[in-house]
């Protein structure tokens, strides 16, 4: 019998019962925003560059 893990609604973390654990979690700056930016800043790149190759192979095959 073969079973499938499907996407499961877990429950939030519970971050008080985190920090009570572990209390240097939350204490450092992850960078994540900047890092979120970065990468979508690179996605909108890519976009672009993918938009500009398929018009020029639009044109190639045009030809």
């Amino acid at each position: 019998m073969e079973e499938t893990t499907e996407p499961t609604d877990e429950a939030p973390f519970e971050y008080e019962a985190i920090r009570k654990r572990f209390p240097w979690v939350g204490c450092i700056a992850s960078g994540e925003r900047d890092l979120s930016q970065r990468y979508r800043h690179i996605m909108a790149e890519a976009r672009k560059d993918r938009e500009i190759v398929e018009a020029i192979d639009a044109i190639r095959q045009s030809e």
